[in-house]
């Protein structure tokens, strides 16, 4: 389950503010990373120390580590709360660029655990190959096909269907929370007997933050055009199907 808020902020009377401990949770990621921790690591540490994602989701993951490493929100755009500062963070991103060319002249390496059979939706297994540099090979252990695909066109079919990807209308709404339901509840109360008008103002703005928690995030066609380019493919694919004509469709995140 995804965070409704940004991990490291809050809302706070209405208004978004930085969350001490969180904050210096991201801070601390940060730091981590640039003394060359690798992000599954970094993971580890955190749920090792017991410090929560969130609380109907607390376990930390390469890619929550990694979507906290990209996100340029930190920096203070967007009306956020700065809680990196500039330097930092495009060190970061420095780095993160470096390792990710650590895949040379085989790209599309990467995409390979998300990859799928289109005839049965089973994994595809990599087969090793010596003379074929610029292609992928794989089998199906589900079903027995076999797929040869040239890297390049691997690649640029993903980037295709990222520029064109609209988000789903059928994408869930708002769902109140049992949170936002209680209070609705108190403050209708309060409402019919104002005998404490500032208690009453309290719970509203409680209740304005409870139930903006409630609506779902989801990531925008720019947003995944954005991490395709920058190969940040954990963060933007589900997985991929390939038949054995080599059709390919990419279901997103």
């Amino acid at each position: 389950m995804n965070r409704k808020i940004l991990y490291g902020y809050q809302i706070q009377d209405g208004e978004l503010t930085a969350h001490p401990k969180e904050a210096e949770c991201v801070q601390r990621i940060f730091s981590l990373y640039l003394s060359g921790m690798a992000q599954h690591q970094i993971a580890d540490t955190l749920n090792a120390e017991g410090l929560p994602y969130s609380a109907e989701s607390p376990a930390w993951s390469r890619p929550r580590v990694m979507q906290t490493i990209r996100n340029s929100r930190y920096m203070g755009e967007k009306g956020y709360p700065t809680l990196v500062d500039d330097k930092t963070f495009c060190a970061a991103q420095a780095m993160r660029a470096k390792r990710v060319r650590k895949w040379g002249d085989h790209p599309a390496l990467c995409l390979v655990k998300k990859l799928r059979c289109g005839q049965c939706g089973h994994s595809l297994r990599r087969l090793a190959q010596s003379q074929w540099k610029h292609t992928l090979r794989f089998h199906c252990d589900g079903c027995g096909m076999s797929v040869t695909i040239p890297d390049a066109d691997l690649l640029s079919e993903v980037e295709r269907q990222a520029a064109e990807y609209t988000p789903s209308a059928d994408a869930p709404g708002y769902a109140p929370s049992e949170d936002s339901v209680r209070l609705t509840n108190a403050i209708n109360r309060g409402l019919e007997k104002p005998e404490h008008p500032e208690e009453v103002t309290a719970l509203i703005m409680q209740g304005i933050s409870a139930r903006y928690a409630c609506f779902p995030t989801q990531m925008t066609a720019t947003d995944i055009l954005r991490l395709i380019r920058e190969k940040d493919y954990d963060q933007a694919i589900r997985y991929i199907t390939i038949t054995a004509d080599n059709a390919v469709t990419v279901t997103f995140r």
